[in-house]
Formats: structure tokens, C-alpha cells, sequence
């Protein structure tokens, strides 16, 4: 039993990151079409590092929290 317990909650955390990086990629498209929008005459490669740097940002943002589980077994 505990064994399936483990599997459906490492199912539920990959569910789980799955649709947090769907929420990521659809606010960074947002950031791309409305920055095309408003910079047309930006050229293609100072779109792409622009575009770069927004996802480096989110992706690397610091978290609320460190981890869900000690690490170590240390506090």
C-alpha cells in the first residue's frame, strides 16, 4: 500500500510541475507578443537575448520556500 501511496503522490508532483511549466511558458509568450507589439523595429536577435532573459528570470527566481523535505536529515 505505501508503495502505491509513493507512486500516485511522485505522479501528483510531476502532474503538478507539468502545469506549472504550461503557466510559465503561456506567461512568457504573453511577455513575447505584447514586447513585438510595442518594439517592432527591435531587431530578431535583441528580441531572442530580451526573450532570454525574461525566461532566465522566471525560471531562476527565488523560491517562497527552499524544499518541501530536509535535506541532510539536518535542520
Amino acid at each position: 500500500m505505501e508503495v502505491k501511496e509513493t507512486m500516485l503522490q511522485r505522479n501528483q508532483e510531476l502532474i503538478d510541475q507539468f502545469n506549472r511549466d504550461k503557466q510559465l511558458w503561456h506567461r512568457l509568450q504573453w511577455r513575447k507578443v505584447k514586447r513585438r507589439v510595442r518594439f517592432p523595429k527591435l531587431g530578431a536577435l535583441s528580441h531572442a537575448i530580451l526573450d532570454l532573459r525574461d525566461e532566465m528570470r522566471e525560471r531562476y527566481k527565488p523560491a517562497d520556500c527552499v524544499s518541501r523535505e530536509w535535506i541532510g536529515g539536518r535542520l
